[in-house]
């Protein structure tokens, strides 16, 4: 078995240096120019709208902005964003039902994350609609109407979509076909007789990729998921509806949302990398769909690479929607979401229409 060991670990070193070249450089320290650009743009702090003093109330929900504090196009209190509110206090609970309005909130979680939530006033009796995938197309359907008579519960209307943007196994599928041919060839030859050390090859170019890489991978195979999403924030809108998205930690599936819906209402490069970065200072943990927990390999992720948001990474996303689609709005045209629904989402959440926020 020695033998056999030796000669696997020979065969498979020789297929690195052969096909894999010199290391994937890490993002950090390679900017490009055009990066650079996009990143120089954004300056200044976000403006002041009508709902930004109501998240220097907020409690337990983390994270939480208006997305017109950045982008003009937007009127207040139409879409905004945050960390998972399922732990809100009542005073929380009392800002986001009755000060803001909202009444939807989509969920972008993994059932594995959606698993762990506490019991929660805030969406005791609320209708639960979940996307549920059929090949390239998902659609919501209604999957229960909650009874639940918690004492502090709203009984306003409140709708929850659940989307899930990062299930388990189209994630492994696409970290495959993303890092290079040779160092999946090494990690499956490795697997029957050692695979701690064939993960880790694996790890370790997820880590080189960074966030870039993760972005690209969840716009890759959540399209119909996104689209999805669009269609629900674009309906609310234009019943005058106030919709909250969220993930675990508000910054990485929210913040690859909110660059769509940023780009749909004609935000320039430099507002959607400033959204973006809000979450570098207020976020400090990795949630990966819950991947982060139930995989030990995933425990060799770089803390200090995934658990931030540096302008970079945004830069570096819509740089990839360029050279890869053409542009964000080709995009959104690829997975289904038309110039037409693009168009009539901008026009839902315009600044031309007024929504009031009961401060």
């Amino acid at each position: 078995m020695g033998q056999v060991l030796s000669a696997m670990q020979a065969y498979t070193n020789v297929i690195w240096t052969v096909f894999t070249g010199p290391p994937r450089p890490a993002l950090a320290g390679v900017v490009s120019p055009k990066i650079k650009a996009l990143m120089d743009g954004y300056k200044g702090a976000p403006r002041q709208v009508p709902t930004s003093a109501c998240f220097k109330q907020l409690q337990k929900v983390k994270n939480m902005r208006d997305l017109a504090e950045v982008c003009p196009n937007i009127a207040p209190g139409r879409i905004l964003r945050s960390a998972c509110p399922t732990a809100a206090s009542e005073q929380d609970i009392d800002i986001i039902r009755h000060k803001l309005g909202i009444s939807h909130l989509v969920d972008l979680r993994s059932e594995f994350e959606r698993s762990e939530d506490p019991a929660s006033p805030l969406v005791a009796e609320a209708e639960l609609r979940v996307s549920k995938r059929q090949g390239s197309i998902a659609q919501m359907e209604r999957f229960e109407q909650r009874d639940s008579q918690h004492p502090n519960s709203v009984n306003a209307p409140l709708i929850i979509h659940h989307l899930s943007l990062l299930e388990r196994s189209r994630y492994y599928k696409a970290i495959l076909l993303k890092i290079p041919f040779a160092t999946s060839a090494y990690a499956l030859a490795w697997m029957p007789f050692n695979p701690s050390k064939g993960k880790s090859a694996i790890m370790a170019e997820v880590n080189r990729g960074g966030l870039p890489m993760l972005y690209e991978i969840l716009l890759e195979i959540a399209g119909p998921e996104l689209k999805c999403a669009l269609e629900v924030i674009t309906e609310a809108a234009e019943a005058g509806e106030p919709l909250l998205f969220f993930c675990r930690v508000g910054k990485d599936r929210t913040g690859v949302l909110a660059a769509l819906i940023l780009s749909c209402c004609g935000a320039k490069p430099e507002e959607i990398i400033a959204d973006y970065h809000r979450s570098d200072s207020v976020v400090s943990e990795i949630a990966l769909g819950g991947l982060e927990k139930e995989d030990k390999e995933l425990h060799q992720l770089d803390r200090a690479v995934f658990s931030k948001a540096p302008a970079e990474v945004m830069a570096a996303t819509l740089t990839h929607l360029d050279e890869m689609y053409g542009g964000p709005s080709r995009y959104l045209e690829s997975i289904g979401f038309s110039r037409e629904q693009q168009q009539r989402l901008a026009k839902a959440v315009s600044a031309s229409r007024d929504h009031k926020v009961n401060l």
